[in-house]
């Protein structure tokens, strides 16, 4: 907790999750209720400030990956309140998340019928592929994101497979995605598709107002935005320029789907972001009237290896889209 709270300073002391243990091997472990209530009493007393206590991490993958079928949806639901009831006591405005699935599924529509009232944050993980996808296949699985949370809102208003928590406000967080979870490939993962795959997503969701949280921000094998020696990789590149989309969002739509386009505006100015999916170059003619084009940078995999991003586009229309790239264009309202 002391290293996190050096990490957790230096970004700013951004909203912070803290996982506690459920999963013990043989009884080995500190994943006792009173080990989460001791989490609690440790943060307070090096001054973190928790946002949320999540109870343990993939709970689906224990029957499987950890060789232990008694882990049911039923046996993590006993888990939380056990373990709520222990966070609670420590610290009676602690709030709770969970179930941090692996990937939307059964077993998160399961724990949510047995024990939605338990979480004041409902969040989960977002995984399509193992990286062995074809191109098209991969970038198709996009849809998941908005089609995820439209399965969740509508189960969560539905007393018949939300029986325990009608009336409450769902809120949502996607506490770790990307196109693959193969920590060990980097197709999809740490190339330019993972790199665009996570910045739609993450416009995606908050255009759906879920919080996401991508994972992670340093190399753990080919996860994160920056590799093991901190050089930027390309998916930090697209999300710095994503950064950038501020104000009131709003729908925009193009006639080639392999551009993905997002919009808004802040005051006097509008900034169109276009994600170029394709593997070959493609042009871009906006058309919005009562806008003056004042600005385009562009940011693609050869730019961010010579860490050179972004780069200036010449504003002769049309733009040109290079392959597999993230441009934002910027205009200003005309007089």
């Amino acid at each position: 907790l002391q290293t996190l709270k050096t990490n957790w300073t230096l970004l700013g002391e951004p909203d912070l999750i803290v996982q506690t243990r459920v999963f013990t091997r043989g009884g080995v472990g500190r994943a006792a209720p009173e080990d989460a209530a001791q989490a609690v009493r440790d943060a307070r007393e090096l001054g973190l400030r928790v946002a949320y206590w999540e109870i343990g991490n993939e709970p689906d993958l224990y029957a499987t990956n950890r060789s232990d079928p008694g882990w049911t949806p039923a046996r993590y639901c006993a888990t939380v309140r056990a373990q709520r009831a222990a966070i609670l006591a420590a610290d009676p405005q602690a709030r709770i998340a969970g179930p941090a699935t692996s990937n939307p599924g059964a077993f998160l529509d399961e724990v949510l019928r047995g024990c939605a009232d338990t979480f004041d944050l409902v969040t989960y993980h977002l995984y399509p592929t193992d990286g062995g996808a074809t191109d098209e296949t991969a970038l198709a699985s996009i849809e998941r994101v908005t089609g995820s949370v439209a399965h969740l809102r509508d189960l969560w208003a539905d007393p018949a497979t939300n029986p325990t928590a009608q009336g409450r406000e769902l809120k949502l967080a996607v506490t770790e995605f990307a196109l693959s979870w193969r920590t060990d490939r980097a197709r999809h993962l740490s190339d330019a598709l993972g790199g665009l795959w996570a910045t739609e997503a993450t416009l995606r969701f908050l255009e759906a107002g879920v919080r996401p949280a991508y994972f992670a921000l340093m190399g753990v094998g080919n996860h994160g935005l920056l590799d093991d020696a901190a050089f930027p990789r390309f998916g930090y590149g697209a999300l710095r320029e994503a950064a950038q989309l501020r104000g009131q969002s709003f729908p925009v739509t193009g006639d080639d789907p392999r551009v993905w386009l997002h919009a808004a505006t802040d005051g006097d100015r509008l900034t169109l972001l276009a994600l170029n999916t394709g593997a070959e170059t493609l042009p871009l003619t906006p058309q919005l009237d009562g806008w003056q084009l004042i600005g385009a940078k562009t940011v693609t995999p050869a730019g961010v290896d010579a860490d050179r991003f972004p780069t200036a586009l010449n504003l002769t229309l049309p733009l040109t889209l290079a392959p597999q790239s993230v441009t934002r264009v910027v205009f200003r309202r005309a007089p």
